[in-house]
Formats: structure tokens, sequence, C-alpha cells
């Protein structure tokens, strides 16, 4: 009997339609959402927005996408109906594959559920958007560049301690992603209306500060492993974690992937091709 497709879990810090707070969730998610491929949840975490804001954030995004599935609230969200722990089906039933775009709250949450209940997890992988290759530290050389592991330290070391296979997009690989205003421009639709008009703070924010490049998206990184990843290269290696979560790859003895580069333009291209509705060929 052939192995079931593993679906695609969604867990996200979305600030796209907050007043604050990095965009580039949005852009991973919308692209992924209209992609076709099959979503079992989309779940919200605490970060760049509280647990609240990228709750209310996904469901707007959700809707222009036309996406038709489970929204799930995080552990954050106390008693709230539908948190992403209560929905432990969605992690031991069927193979899931885990999209983790934000801090590792909600991931390691439900880990320690299952563990409770004596279940294994059907995950296949955890992709996961952090750590980076060239610095040490929280802050250099531009601050915060462990955001996502070091936002709930306890949960980053439950996930690293698990047997469960780790990829890894670092943040100063993603960074040479970046969306400017002609990238913006060749969005369109309801979904590239919603990310252009959001995006407009951000892209002021990163030209102040880095210029005009554009801002990065990490996430849509992470997203294009998922939906292209010809266009993405990879190594096998192990990482160690530092008491400042600090990952040393090549270090320790945990199996880790590292995403080491990838093609820009290919990816940016299939990526608002997505967004915009237009059929994607070779995915």
């Amino acid at each position: 009997m052939a192995t079931p497709e593993a679906r695609l879990l969604i867990d996200t810090d979305n600030a796209l339609g907050s007043r604050s707070g990095d965009v580039d969730d949005g852009f991973a998610v919308a692209a992924l959402l209209r992609s076709g491929l099959p979503v079992s949840g989309l779940s919200s975490v605490g970060g760049n927005a509280s647990e609240a804001e990228a709750a209310r954030n996904n469901r707007v995004l959700g809707e222009l996408c036309g996406y038709s599935g489970p929204y799930l609230r995080g552990v954050q969200a106390g008693t709230a109906a539908e948190r992403i722990d209560q929905r432990l089906d969605l992690w031991s039933s069927a193979p899931v594959r885990v999209l983790a775009l934000g801090p590792l709250t909600n991931v390691a949450a439900v880990l320690a559920a299952l563990s409770r209940q004596g279940l294994r997890p059907s995950i296949t992988e955890i992709v996961l958007v952090g750590g980076n290759t060239s610095s040490r530290g929280r802050f250099p050389p531009f601050w915060p560049h462990e955001f996502n592991l070091t936002k709930d330290r306890k949960a980053a070391r439950a996930v690293f301690a698990s047997d469960l296979p780790l990829t890894i997009v670092p943040l100063d690989v993603a960074c040479r992603l970046r969306i400017g205003a002609s990238r913006l421009a060749e969005l369109s639709g309801p979904p590239g209306r919603h990310l252009r008009e959001c995006s407009v703070r951000w892209l002021r924010r990163s030209q102040r500060i880095r210029g005009p490049g554009g801002f990065p998206a990490f996430d849509l990184l992470a997203a294009a492993w998922v939906l292209d990843p010809a266009a993405v290269s990879t190594e096998e290696t192990t990482a160690r974690v530092r008491s400042n979560l600090w990952l040393e790859f090549g270090q320790g003895g945990r199996p880790v992937r590292l995403v080491r580069g990838f093609d820009s333009a290919e990816i940016w291209h299939r990526s608002a091709a997505r967004i915009n509705g237009e059929r994607v060929t070779g995915s």
C-alpha cells in the first residue's frame, strides 16, 4: 500500500495586517495556500505579533487565498476553542509536515501533549526558520538574529531534543531573498493587493535601515523548500545547541538538514505566480 502524502501544518506568528512586526510570514503563507498543496491546519503563535493578532491575520489572509481548512489557536490563547495542542489527531494519525515560521512554542507543546498520551507524532519533517551560520549570538550582526529560537528558549530546546527530522533555514542565508517595490508591484488579485498594502510600512522601515534593496523574506525561503526544493540546495550536517541558542553547525550529534543556497529569481517568480493564481508547472 502506498504511503499517504504528508499534509502540511503551518504554524506562524503572522504580522501581515498588524501595525508592527515582520510581514514575511504572509508571503510564505499566501504562496503555500495558493499552491494547492494539502494543508491540514493554519495555526497562530506569538512572536512578530501577539498570538491573537496572528490568529486574526491568518484568518484574513486565509479567506483571501480561498483556504477552507481549520484555523488553530496557539497555546498562548488559553481556553480558546480549537487550540493546537487539543487537536492531537492532526499530529498523530496521517503523516504531517510542520512548517514552523515563528517561535517553537506550539510545536513543543504538541510534542509534550502527545508524549503524555503515549502517542508518537506522525511528523515527517519540521522545517524551522532560525539560527545562522555566520555569527554566534542573538545580537550580531543584526538583532534579533536568533529571534524564533530565543523567544521561547525552553520550546526550542525541546524540539532539538526530539528525534524528529529537522530542516533549518538559517537567517543569514534566507536574508538574501528580498522583496522590494518592483517585486511587490508584480502581485495582483485580492491576496496580492493585501500583501502589497500591508507591506508598505515594512518596506519603508527596511529602506531606512538597509537602503533600497527591499526587505528580507526569510519565511518565503522556508515555503520554497516545501514547494520548489529543486531551487534550494541543502546539506546534511549536525548541530549543537549552545546556552544562548546559537546553533553550532557541524558540531554535536543532532542530525539536521541545513539550507545553504537558492535561486532567488526562480523562487520569487514561482511564488508570485502562485499568489496571483497562475498555474506553476514542475512543482
